[in-house]
């Protein structure tokens, strides 16, 4: 993944993770996976880690509310 790449998929979940919703239109699976598909990749930019970070733990607020 390019640092391009991985800039523009990690700013998008920045804006969709907090307004996501266990009942949109994609499952808390599918959202799962594009985080981690994020991880592996963090390093490539300089606050990647810091970012993926958060939004791992604003990811799993939202699984608690859900379950």
């Amino acid at each position: 993944m390019s640092h391009h790449q991985f800039e523009d998929d990690l700013a998008h979940l920045e804006r969709i993770i907090p307004q996501l919703a266990a009942d949109g239109p994609f499952g808390l699976a599918y959202w799962r996976g594009r985080i981690a598909a994020l991880e592996a990749v963090q390093a490539s930019l300089p606050n990647g880690a810091r970012r993926v970070t958060r939004l791992l733990i604003a990811f799993k607020r939202i699984e608690k509310r859900s379950t």
